[in-house]
C-alpha cells in the first residue's frame, strides 16, 4: 500500500490508519450484507506495520471504538491509549518536590538556581537513564509552571525586577503603622481635597554638551531587554548608559530647580533657578512664594489651604530625627501655613515615594519631559527658558487631561492599599 506516511505508516506493530481504515469497510460490509466474518479473519485480511496480522483483539478494540464514538476515524487515539515515545525524566512527583524546594528558598531570601536545587533535591533530580542528575533545561521549565509567590496566582517568569527598591521588614513594619494612624485619624478625602497643599522639590540638568547628549540617548533606550544581534551585544549602540546620565550634574551643566505644588486639583510648577540651594533657607524662600501661587491658580474669594505635606527631603526635615528644619517652620508659621507632620515627623517613614500623591504629579511631569525633550545645541540659557516654557506647557496638559482632583483626594486609600499591602511598594 503507498500513501503518505501519516497514513501507511505508524509504530511497529500497530495498525496503520489506512489498515483501521480496512478492518472498518470489513466490519460495515459483514453487518450491512450479513456475512458474518469472524474477527480472526478480519485479522488476516489486514497487515500490522513491519508485517504480520493483528490479534483479535485488537479488531475488537477497533470495533469497540467505532461503536462508541460516533466520531471516530482511522488514525485515531483513544483517551486512554498510552503516549508514544519515552517517559518524562522528572515525574509530576518530583517536579512538585522541586517547586516545593525553589519556593522555600525564596521564602529564606535566596535566590533559587538550577545547581542549588539540584544540591538540595538529589534523590527528585537524578536521571536514572543516565545516572546522573537532570541538566538544568529540565529544571527552569518547573519554576515557571509549578512556582508562585505567597499570595499570589500566577507561576513564576525570570523577569526583570521592576526599577524601585526594595524594603527591608522594618521598613515595610513602619510604613504600616504610619498607614494605620493616619487611618485612625478619621479624615474624609474631601478633607485633603479642600485643606492639604503637596510640595515637592525637584530639579532638571541641563547639558549641552556632546557626550552628555549621548549619555542622555542611551538612557532613553532604559534597562530592560532589547533587540539585538547576539554577536553585537559588545558594541556602544547596545551597551547601558553612564550610571550618571540625566542625575549628577558634569562640568559645565546646569541643574535647574523647580517644586511641584499640588492642591485643590491643579498642579503648578514653581522654578526656583540654578542658584537655589535645597537647605531651609531655600525651602523659606518657596514658602514665601506659596500665597501668591495659590491666589493665582484660584477664584478670587476661595479659601486657601493652609496646610502642608511634603516628604522628609533636606531642607524640609532633619534627615536623622525627623524634626523640622527651622527657617522651613518659621517660614510656615509667618505666612499663615503650618506643616502637615507638624514639627516632628519622626513617625512619617521617610521611604514612600509610591505612596503620597505628589510623586504621581512628579512621574506625569518626568514622562511629559520625556516625551518632549528639549532642544539641544542651542546653549544653556536658552534651554533654561525653553524649560520653563516647558513645565507651562505641561502644566496646562495635566490639569486638563489628568485627573489630578482625584489625586489631591487619594490620600486615604492610599493608606489602606499601604495597610492591605502590609507595606509593600504601591503601584503608583
Amino acid at each position: 500500500m503507498n500513501g503518505p506516511a501519516w497514513w501507511v505508516g505508524g509504530k511497529t506493530g500497530s495498525l496503520a490508519p489506512w489498515a483501521q481504515a480496512k478492518v472498518w469497510a470489513l466490519l460495515e460490509v459483514s453487518k450491512e450484507r450479513d456475512l458474518k466474518l469472524s474477527q480472526d479473519s478480519i485479522a488476516k485480511s489486514v497487515t500490522k506495520v513491519g508485517g504480520g496480522n493483528p490479534s483479535q483483539a485488537a479488531i475488537s478494540q477497533i470495533k469497540d471504538a467505532i461503536e462508541k464514538d460516533p466520531e471516530w476515524y482511522p488514525g485515531k487515539t483513544t483517551a486512554e491509549a498510552k503516549k508514544r515515545g519515552p517517559k518524562p525524566t522528572l515525574t509530576p512527583q518530583k517536579q512538585q518536590a522541586i517547586a516545593n524546594a525553589a519556593m522555600a528558598m525564596k521564602r529564606r531570601g535566596e535566590e533559587p538556581t538550577a545547581p542549588d536545587l539540584k544540591r538540595r533535591c538529589p534523590d527528585a533530580t537524578f536521571n536514572p537513564g543516565t545516572g546522573h542528575p537532570v541538566t538544568d533545561k529540565y529544571i527552569y521549565p518547573v519554576l515557571k509552571s509549578k512556582c508562585v509567590d505567597d499570595g499570589y496566582e500566577k507561576p513564576w517568569g525570570h523577569l526583570h525586577p521592576n526599577r524601585k527598591t526594595a524594603l527591608s521588614p522594618e521598613q515595610k513594619a513602619w510604613r504600616v503603622k504610619f498607614a494605620r494612624a493616619e487611618m485612625r485619624l478619621g479624615r474624609p478625602a474631601e478633607w485633603y481635597h479642600r485643606n492639604v497643599i503637596y510640595v515637592d522639590p525637584c530639579h532638571t540638568i541641563l547639558s549641552d554638551r556632546p557626550r552628555s547628549t549621548f549619555d542622555e540617548k542611551q538612557a532613553s533606550y532604559g534597562k530592560s531587554k532589547r533587540w539585538m544581534s547576539p554577536d553585537a551585544k559588545s558594541t556602544s549602540r547596545n551597551l547601558m548608559a553612564s550610571p550618571y546620565a540625566t542625575k549628577q550634574t558634569q562640568f559645565g551643566d546646569r541643574k535647574i530647580w523647580w517644586f511641584i505644588v499640588l492642591f485643590r486639583g491643579k498642579v503648578h510648577y514653581e522654578i526656583m533657578g540654578s542658584d537655589w540651594k535645597q537647605t531651609g533657607a531655600g525651602v523659606a524662600q518657596m514658602v514665601a512664594r506659596l500665597e501668591r501661587i495659590l491666589r493665582a491658580n484660584l477664584k478670587d474669594g476661595t479659601p486657601l489651604p493652609r496646610v502642608v505635606l511634603s516628604d522628609r527631603g533636606p531642607g524640609l526635615y532633619q534627615a536623622s530625627t525627623g524634626h523640622i528644619v527651622g527657617d522651613y517652620f518659621n517660614a510656615l508659621k509667618h505666612h499663615g501655613f503650618r506643616a502637615y507632620a507638624g514639627a516632628d515627623a519622626s513617625n512619617q517613614p521617610p521611604d514612600m515615594p509610591d505612596v503620597f500623591p505628589h510623586e504621581t504629579a512628579v512621574a506625569w511631569t518626568r514622562h511629559y519631559l520625556k516625551k518632549y525633550p528639549l532642544t539641544k545645541g542651542t546653549g544653556l540659557p536658552a534651554m533654561e527658558m525653553e524649560l520653563a516654557a516647558r513645565l507651562k506647557e505641561c502644566k496646562t496638559y495635566i490639569n486638563r487631561n489628568l485627573e489630578v482632583g482625584d489625586l489631591c483626594s487619594s490620600y486615604p486609600t492610599r493608606m489602606k492599599e499601604l495597610i492591605d499591602a502590609e507595606g509593600e511598594r504601591l503601584n503608583h
